[in-house]
């Protein structure tokens, strides 16, 4: 994995294929029906090597979803009748970004900043400010205590492990005001993204997308105040998926209960 997505597809065979026979047992007396969701910019060669390797692992019939779909399926938005929606999942590694109506993404883009983006962001910024570097884990920590996207409102702060350029411990205190600055750049980006995701909805589809709005999906929709701020930089209604971290997963999960539309607009080999 690098950035959240899958690079090396000679390992993703084994791996599918371990995977598989979890699920059906060594004696793999019937092959399951496989969904596999991946990034909206994965080329068709990929994709056909990634639903070559599922076939050969062991899947009856493979198929593949773009994320920002799954996404938007596992938000419970009736992909196959919304007139027009923005599907926002902010992963670990990346960034999914799509305008989706009647089942099919009209304007999409990947960007390569997400949670981890804003971990190192954090890093960086105690290194600077400080001069010392976090332990392991602290920049996730300080992100999911007390980071915001939007000014914090209270004085907050976390008392986190640090290490001086000697490497000896020691204990810093990180206020929520520091996070705050430190995630601005990534976070701009990932506005920056929607914006040209915004920019590219036909005419036609505008009104629409201007009245269903954005809706959130993956761990980092979890930042306080990500909605806001992803609203008030792009004009449009934001809001956060209920249980967003989930919302790929769970989607893919039903997407395979829904073969016609991925039959219609998605990927498949048997």
């Amino acid at each position: 994995m690098r950035d959240g997505n899958g690079v090396d597809y000679d390992v993703a065979g084994p791996m599918l294929h371990h995977l598989i026979g979890r699920i059906v047992g060594r004696q793999r007396i019937f092959r399951p029906d496989v969904m596999l969701s991946v990034e909206p910019m994965v080329t068709g060669v990929e994709r056909r090597a990634v639903l070559e390797a599922t076939i050969q692992a062991g899947a009856k019939t493979a198929y593949l979803i773009d994320k920002p779909m799954a996404a938007a399926i596992g938000a419970r938005v009736s992909v196959a009748t919304t007139d027009g929606i923005l599907v926002v999942n902010l992963g670990a590694g990346s960034t999914e970004l799509a305008a989706i109506a009647h089942g099919e993404m009209l304007a999409m883009e990947s960007i390569r900043t997400g949670g981890d983006a804003l971990d190192r962001a954090i890093d960086a910024a105690v290194l600077t400010q400080h001069s010392l570097r976090l332990m392991p884990g602290e920049a996730e920590r300080l992100k999911i205590e007390v980071g915001s996207a939007s000014p914090p409102a209270a004085d907050s702060g976390l008392e986190i492990s640090a290490a001086d350029d000697g490497g000896r411990r020691v204990a810093l205190r990180v206020t929520g005001a520091e996070v705050h600055t430190s995630i601005q750049d990534a976070l701009g980006a990932i506005a920056a993204g929607l914006q040209r995701v915004v920019a590219q909805i036909p005419e036609t589809r505008r009104a629409s997308v201007n009245r269903n709005g954005a809706v959130l999906t993956g761990g980092g929709a979890q930042l306080r105040g990500i909605a806001e701020f992803l609203a008030l930089r792009s004009g449009i209604p934001t809001r956060v998926a209920r249980d967003p971290q989930s919302c790929v997963a769970v989607g893919t999960g039903m997407a395979l209960d829904n073969l016609q539309v991925i039959r219609r607009g998605q990927h498949y080999i048997t």
